[in-house]
């Protein structure tokens, strides 16, 4: 039997997750334009979520989970909630192309954040990378020749807010598992978006709930597709593919909404991600330069 090499496996992992995150965008987007309040359809998501999530972590286990950063915690599923109700009514309100090119655009925002909060270095070449990066934000949203939609400034903010999530885990991730801080952010934002799903309640149908359902399962699938992806390669081998996300989120925008993908998307996508690769690339080259450096020293 051929066994596939780890890096095999990861593109596949990969390229899976992407797939994956576009049915989620496209199914957010179909309850939405079924009638369904975007309040609800994140609470529901993050209820299915949990159940789907919360097995993988206690089972191992077999009991709740400990941890001693309660505070970063409570933080970051402050800014996780405050990304998914952004990004949940935001999706519904723009073309699924245009939401997926600005969400491209959150390790432009974690860099920016990592320099200014966390002190960390970042040098001339990934400040320009920087500034190109918000060039590609620029040509998707076209500022001054069209109206700056109140659905693309709410997926932007949703991709900044989850910047604040992706620094908050980097910094746990010295003392904290990475499934207790998943089974954490997921039971905090599940608990802080039922008063707003209270608030906005229209009872689901069946077909809503299953769809809701496959909508939690994806979440959870997609996840530990990417996790995984990252623990059998090196990030630069595998971020690439995470701009197979915008082929297949506009394969399903056409099929199930006929929508037809504008160029400035694709091109404003494109350059955004290429920005946002050589930051990855310049980290990772930091990383490994540091982790020679240490065991040099320890010699």
């Amino acid at each position: 039997m051929i066994r596939a090499s780890p890096l095999v496996v990861a593109v596949l992992l990969m390229a899976t997750a992407a797939a994956l995150t576009a049915a989620q965008n496209t199914l957010i987007r179909f309850l939405g334009d079924s009638g369904m309040h975007p309040f609800e359809i994140a609470f529901f998501r993050c209820v299915f979520g949990f159940l789907t999530a919360a097995p993988l972590v206690l089972w191992p286990e077999q009991a709740w989970p400990r941890t001693r950063a309660v505070r970063p915690l409570l933080c970051s599923g402050l800014f996780h909630f405050t990304a998914m109700i952004c990004f949940f009514t935001g999706v519904t309100m723009i073309p699924l192309n245009e939401s997926a090119a600005l969400t491209f655009a959150g390790p432009l925002f974690a860099t920016v954040g990592a320099a200014l909060f966390l002190g960390e270095t970042v040098r001339a070449r990934r400040w320009i990378a920087i500034v190109v990066g918000f060039v590609g934000v620029l040509i998707v949203l076209r500022p001054g020749a069209v109206p700056i939609s109140l659905g693309a400034g709410l997926v932007l903010f949703s991709t900044m807010s989850f910047a604040g999530v992706t620094l908050l885990v980097k910094k746990m991730s010295a003392t904290e598992r990475t499934a207790t801080v998943v089974f954490y952010q997921s039971l905090f934002v599940m608990v802080a978006t039922l008063p707003l799903a209270l608030w906005v309640w229209a009872p689901p149908t069946l077909f809503s709930l299953a769809l809701l359902a496959t909508l939690g399962a994806l979440c959870t699938a997609g996840w530990l597709c990417f996790t995984r992806a990252f623990a059998l390669a090196d990030a630069s081998a595998i971020l690439p593919l995470e701009f197979t996300r915008l082929p297949f989120v506009a394969l399903l925008a056409y099929i199930v909404f006929g929508e037809v993908p504008d160029e400035r998307a694709w091109i404003g996508a494109a350059v955004i991600f290429g920005s946002t690769l050589y930051i990855s690339h310049r980290e990772h080259a930091a990383h490994r330069r540091a982790q020679i450096q240490r065991l040099t020293e320890d010699k």
